[in-house]
């Protein structure tokens, strides 16, 4: 059994490394399309990224009807792509 443990403690490891990368960059993907969404008429509720696909996903709630809905996002869309998407849907 002692010889098992190493690669439990790499996995462990490895696994609290990912974890703390996908953390990294779910704050980033939340300041981006918060900063898209600023001026419009719809609020970040939720930001997150899917762990299997790696898309970016918001949902938005409309500050005046209350109504919700989910945007999706590339990694590579700008600020303004994002705005256009959250404006134009």
């Amino acid at each position: 059994m002692a010889g098992s443990r190493p690669s439990i403690r790499s996995e462990v490891k490895q696994r609290a490394a990912a974890a703390r990368l996908h953390a990294t960059a779910t704050r980033a993907w939340d300041a981006h399309i918060k900063a898209a969404a600023v001026g419009s008429a719809w609020r970040v509720s939720a930001a997150w990224i899917e762990q299997s696909s790696g898309t970016r996903c918001a949902d938005l709630t409309h500050v005046s009807t209350g109504k919700t809905r989910t945007i999706k996002c590339t990694e590579s869309e700008s600020v303004d792509a994002c705005r256009a998407r959250i404006l134009g849907e």
